[in-house]
């Protein structure tokens, strides 16, 4: 499935075996335009992700989302997924995603921690990526 992000894809959607939607954005930015754009992605969908924090990760669950392939993930996101039933394929996984600078955890990262249910993460993540909001990040 890794495939799909060859050779410079970040996000890719798949029904039913034939490609929904592909994006070369970095971050969150392809998945929640997707949803905003497109609206939930129908049942059975699979997602394929250069990189899957806990920030996808909640997005993957407010879709309902079975099944996620990332080629890094992090060990939160890994355990919320799977926790939530959903499969998880991956090649990396590390400790926490980080900020471009690599000095701190990736401040979407921890806005989504904040958040009480997958729908308000998605409405976090809505009002950085659709609204140019920056929500007071840190």
């Amino acid at each position: 499935m890794f495939k799909y992000l060859e050779p410079d894809k970040t996000c890719v959607l798949i029904h039913e075996t034939k490609v929904i939607y592909e994006s070369k954005e970095n971050s969150v930015k392809p998945f929640v335009k997707y949803i905003y754009y497109h609206g939930l992605p129908k049942e059975n969908t699979i997602l394929i992700d250069k990189v899957i924090g806990v920030a996808i990760a909640n997005v993957a669950l407010y879709c309902k989302l079975n099944t996620v392939y990332g080629l890094i993930i992090s060990k939160p996101a890994l355990d919320l997924l799977q926790k939530n039933n959903v499969n998880v394929h991956y090649e990396t996984l590390v400790d926490h995603i980080l900020r471009r600078d690599k000095t701190d955890i990736c401040p979407m990262e921890k806005k989504i921690l904040t958040a009480n249910s997958y729908e308000e993460a998605f409405n976090y993540l809505k009002q950085i990526v659709i609204d140019n909001n920056p929500i007071h990040l840190k």
